[in-house]
């Protein structure tokens, strides 16, 4: 479950600041904050500064910059609701809040910090798509294509790989998910049947729900999504091969979502793919609102990684 959640905050959350003051990138001739005393020596701002090194801290303090002037460029853009609905589906994703934080506090953020993140990311997804001119219009096309929305669960037998050596052999796993379609179709709980049985440990314990997808917006390989969105509401899969094993597919239910509540996932794909189109995207947007922020730095080393980062020749110029 932690690498999962690692993988997650990876994609939603800027690095966190260290917790350091930027004022020690310039470099001062004594010795700073006494962080740490003893009768050996003491540990200082200065100490720390520059045992970190001038490339990671040139990074941090960017990725802090990147922040700052995002965060005031959109505020009163980013859509708060579809914020909270986030933070409350990973809370749910992970056991509750209170287990959702334990997980956190052992990658070293807090709540408000991976909120934090989620408003940074939104702002980033606004930036990419006004530097690309996408409005409402390209939005409600999208909209169109996906307003339609299924909500899936599944059972996961999976079968023995090389990246999962504790599958069942193809044989076995086809004939254990063929006898928990029968108590599925005898009347047995799906979800039920899932916690108990389904290996896709994302989704296991919450019954094998899988959410809610479009046709058009999903995720799933060829043979699970063409059995998936040709069922009727309400009814099971036959048994269904896919390269992770042998699933058993229910829709849970439809719904047509409005405009508003599909908007920020619909401006998420659009930014995700524009970035997939041209990976500089987001320096080139970002060397816009640098300019427009006056952004820049007394330290060499900052000023050159900031160059550097809008020319989009290193690693941090999506500060993720």
């Amino acid at each position: 479950m932690e690498e999962i959640l690692m993988t997650k905050l990876k994609k939603a959350i800027l690095p966190v600041a260290l917790s350091i003051s930027v004022i020690g990138l310039a470099g001062c001739s004594s010795g700073g904050t006494k962080y740490i005393s003893s009768k050996a020596g003491d540990v200082t701002e200065k100490d720390i500064v520059e045992s970190i090194g001038s490339s990671q801290l040139s990074k941090t303090a960017t990725s802090m910059m990147i922040q700052k002037v995002l965060l005031d460029k959109y505020k009163g853009k980013i859509d708060d609701k579809a914020i909270d609905e986030k933070l409350k589906k990973a809370e749910e994703q992970y056991g509750g809040k209170e287990k959702f934080e334990q997980l956190l506090k052992q990658q070293g953020f807090t709540l408000d910090k991976y909120k934090d993140g989620l408003k940074v990311k939104a702002a980033q997804t606004l930036m990419i798509n006004e530097y690309n001119g996408v409005d409402d219009e390209t939005i409600k096309q999208s909209y169109e294509k996906n307003k339609h929305q299924y909500h899936l669960a599944h059972i996961l037998i999976s079968v023995k790989s090389e990246s999962n050596p504790s599958g069942l052999s193809d044989e076995d796993a086809k004939k254990k998910a063929e006898e928990i379609l029968k108590k599925v179709n005898d009347g047995e709980d799906f979800a039920k049947l899932a916690k108990e049985n389904s290996k896709d440990t994302a989704n296991a314990s919450n019954g094998g729900d899988l959410g809610w997808s479009s046709k058009e917006d999903n995720s799933f390989v060829k043979e699970f999504k063409e059995a998936a969105y040709a069922l009727e509401k309400g009814k099971t899969s036959d048994v269904v091969k896919t390269s992770f094993g042998y699933h058993i597919i229910k829709l849970l239910d439809t719904k047509d979502s409005t405009f508003e509540e599909l908007k920020p996932s619909l401006e998420e794909k659009l930014a995700e793919e524009a970035v997939k189109s041209d990976p500089t995207v987001v320096s080139k947007a970002l060397k816009n609102i640098f300019e427009e922020y006056n952004v820049k730095s007394s330290n060499s080393d900052v000023e050159s990684y900031i160059k550097s980062m809008l020319e989009g020749n290193t690693s941090g110029q999506s500060g993720q």
